[in-house]
């Protein structure tokens, strides 16, 4: 009997997840990491000079402002 409560327990959790993440609700650090500690600890793309010269020149190309 305790193993169908936790089962559950566990389908209802799963189910609020996948919910909330197709409706958008679930999102992403942006900014400020006050409210999301862990993503914003995870590690971003980092771009080598290089490589930032060759997306601004694509940007300038395709004609995207920043």
């Amino acid at each position: 009997m305790v193993d169908v409560v936790i089962l559950c327990v566990v389908a209802c959790v799963l189910a609020l997840i996948v919910r909330g993440m197709l409706r958008g609700t679930i999102k992403q650090c942006e900014g400020d990491c006050g409210s999301c500690g862990h993503v914003c600890s995870t590690p971003r793309l980092k771009l080598t000079p290089e490589q930032e010269a060759q997306l601004a020149e694509i940007d300038k190309r395709s004609g995207v402002d920043k």
